[in-house]
């Protein structure tokens, strides 16, 4: 659990060597591309070889050293050939001055970048269970709740081997959850590093990977258009994105006599921040403070998303076709790291060859000045080439039509299931027959050599963890169903979106109603993926639809800086221009900075002196397949700290992975207070060890003395006593 400063140095460095493989790769296929997205692409493969590399080893001789080491050696030869290019062709000093060239070019973005890393690395520092002079471990706010769930597969992954894995909150079931996101840090924590700095070191590199990506694909899509203004352009999408907040803030004035809430409440109550206050119907929480640094899946996952989605987007609409194998490979790799993540890649990734089929097929749209135009044609012209008003207006009345009709009870989760899917059936059946149209004209060599590689990466590589984990545990029911409106409590439909995104809405309407075809790329996405986020729901968590609709966020944010830009060139010499684009900054980034402001000061104790104490006993007395009877308390000592197997953990995880836990918690509540009366249930759940804590008696009703005179007990520490069973 403490590890060593070797065991930190140790898998620091096999960390860093797979991230020096990844980025020796991309600099000998990618010679060309410019220093920073060398980088970029270089992390996120080594990220990737880091993580799956050792997994196909671990079907064979388990989670361990032996198949690390296995993954080590399979990238020697990479090693070996990249020295030996790298001598011949491209001396040392000739290297380090493009380097350094590469980085005087781009010191903007890495002044943003450090500043940027500085503040996550607090927050990493001061949410992970941060240890006192006692011995008790510490957190933020915001992962009080799921970091338990995280550190109790990554330590009973690393400790026990067992490959598939299991939960060791619920043994003897499979773990379906993408756990590939935890396996990075199981890793490292296998290799001898402390469950902390294992926890803490991938993060910092997978936040690295977003940002840069966001930036670069800001560039991409405004420096097309406009070579001056990219860095504004950049600067606006991160800042879009990053410190996305609402209109909540609006509820801490103190501007009526029956205010409820007051400014110090946002940094002293327990989520009363203005991006995450639920009792307010305040859902859309900024990005970095509830989604990236508690989600690990989500952190990751887009890690390797954005990424593969910038790559996509120069491969199809740049004419950089050899990036169609790296964005299907990265693509291939998400399944299992973050499900939502794939299934995002794959609505992106169909919107965009439906758009790339129909500009190969169509011929653009230029009415003849030699025929009469009648107002029916022109309007027609106008909507081929702006689109975006007529289907944000269809999407709006779709929506607040549906949201009338549920109100009168006439809509069913299964209506709406078939609403969601119509817009997708409808669009593949076009996109078949611009497809059929496309190979009529011009055959398939084209689309083979490009989206037939992105295509085939996908069905080789991503299909079998689809099969292997994740439908088996869809099809248990209560993930795939409809649901309308994520998150929404009660609020109109329009006026939800409102306060919950604020003042960027206007930039993004406005961006969509001016979207033309060459923009679609950017808008036409986020609004299939709002669509399907809005109508079905793919986990017992309805909440969880938003890990989909951020990503749709993220294209807008694309689109509104882009368009923000037109507007500011057409209204910059307009007198009080200046003080309008101000009061838009300051009213798109406020309520998220105050958030982050109580995020950063926010700690709370997770687990005492004596847990952090009985977790080290247990992990350094115990065999690592023990099973232990523990109450169902969220932050067990026993499965987070020491990896270890208890007979049944909190709903507040096992029930939103669609597990039923409802006999094991009768099960536990007999085996506490009756246990000489059902020893059979002792023997059903394999328990050897017995937990009576301050917990476990306030929830059952525990005569210890019969523990005492029938079972052997081992420890005490503080209120907690260990049990042996007989």
């Amino acid at each position: 659990m403490y590890g060593t400063l070797t065991g930190n140095i140790a898998a620091a460095t096999y960390y860093l060597y797979f991230q020096f493989i990844g980025m020796t790769l991309i600099f000998l296929f990618f010679r060309r591309e410019k220093l920073i997205p060398k980088f970029l692409i270089g992390s996120v493969c080594g990220s990737l070889l880091f993580t799956w590399l050792p997994i196909p080893f671990s079907f064979f001789c388990g989670f361990n050293r032996i198949s690390h080491l296995l993954a080590f050696f399979i990238t020697l030869p990479v090693l070996a050939l990249s020295v030996r290019f790298y001598r011949r062709h491209l001396p040392l000093s000739k290297y380090a001055r493009r380097f350094l060239m590469g980085l005087s070019r781009r010191w903007i973005f890495w002044i943003i970048f450090l500043f940027f890393m500085i503040f996550w690395c607090c927050l990493l520092h001061t949410h992970t269970i941060l240890p006192d002079e006692n011995g008790a471990f510490f957190t933020g706010q915001s992962t009080n709740g799921d970091m338990n769930m995280h550190l109790s597969f990554i330590t009973s992954l690393a400790r026990q081997g067992a490959f598939p894995p299991e939960y060791s909150i619920m043994p003897g079931v499979r773990l379906s959850y993408p756990f590939l996101s935890d396996s990075v840090s199981a890793s490292l924590y296998l290799l001898g590093a402390s469950l902390r700095f294992a926890y803490i070191l991938p993060m910092i590199f997978a936040m690295g990977q977003i940002f840069t990506t966001v930036y670069l694909f800001a560039d991409t899509v405004v420096g097309a258009r406009r070579k001056s203004l990219a860095l504004a352009g950049c600067m606006l999408t991160c800042l879009l994105f990053f410190l996305n907040g609402g209109l909540g803030f609006v509820y801490f004035l103190d501007w009526t006599k029956e205010q409820s809430l007051t400014f110090s409440d946002i940094f002293t109550g327990f989520y009363t921040t203005p991006t995450n206050l639920v009792t307010h119907n305040i859902r859309w929480v900024n990005v970095i403070a509830d989604m990236f640094l508690p989600q690990r899946a989500t952190l990751f996952g887009y890690g390797a998303l954005f990424p593969m989605l910038w790559l996509l987007y120069r491969a199809a609409f740049h004419n950089r076709r050899e990036y169609f194998l790296t964005a299907g490979l990265f693509a291939a790799g998400l399944p299992m790291i973050h499900t939502h993540s794939f299934l995002s890649a794959g609505v992106i990734s169909a919107v965009w060859l439906f758009i790339w089929l129909f500009r190969k097929v169509s011929p653009q749209h230029q009415p003849s000045e030699s025929l009469p135009q009648t107002p029916l044609a022109a309007l027609a012209g106008r909507l081929f080439h702006h689109p975006g008003a007529c289907i944000l207006a269809v999407f709006l009345c779709v929506m607040c039509l549906i949201q009338f009709l549920q109100k009168k009870e006439l809509i069913t989760p299964g209506i709406l299931m078939l609403v969601g899917l119509s817009l997708f059936a409808a669009t593949a059946i076009w996109g078949l027959l611009l497809l059929l149209s496309y190979l009529k004209r011009q055959g398939w060599h084209e689309l083979l050599s490009g989206w037939g590689i992105f295509l085939a990466c996908i069905l080789v590589l991503a299909l079998p963890q689809l099969l292997f984990w994740t439908f088996g545990q869809v099809a248990q029911g209560g993930f795939v169903r409809g649901y309308f409106n994520w998150a929404n409590q009660g609020d109109p439909y329009l006026w939800f979106y409102v306060k919950n995104i604020g003042a960027p809405l206007l930039l993004i309407v406005g961006g969509i109603c001016a979207c033309g075809q060459k923009r679609a790329p950017i808008f036409l996405p986020p609004l299939f993926l709002w669509w399907l986020g809005e109508l079905i729901v793919f986990t017992p968590n309805t909440y969880d639809n938003n890990k989909i609709l951020y990503v749709a966020y993220f294209l807008l944010c694309l689109g509104a800086a882009d368009y923000g830009l037109d507007l500011y060139e057409h209204m910059k010499e307009l007198p009080g221009s200046r003080f309008f684009i101000a009061a838009f900054l300051f009213l798109s980034v406020y309520s998220s900075l105050l958030t982050l402001g109580r995020e950063n000061i926010s700690r709370y104790r997770l687990y005492s002196p004596s847990q952090t104490a009985l977790a080290a006993y247990v992990e350094e007395r115990t065999p690592p397949d023990a099973v232990f009877l523990t109450d169902t308390r969220y932050n067990n000592e026993i499965a987070s700290l020491s990896g270890r197997n208890i007979v049944c953990g909190t709903d507040s995880f096992l029930y939103f992975h669609g597990l039923d836990t409802q006999e094991r918690k009768t099960d536990l509540r007999l085996m506490y207070e009756a246990p000489l009366e059902h020893m059979d249930l002792y023997e059903k759940y394999n328990v050897t060890y017995v937990v009576i804590s301050a917990s476990e008696r306030s929830k059952y009703t525990i005569n210890e003395e019969i523990f005492q005179e029938h079972f052997t007990k081992i420890l005490s520490f503080g209120d907690q006593n260990l049990y042996q069973v007989p």
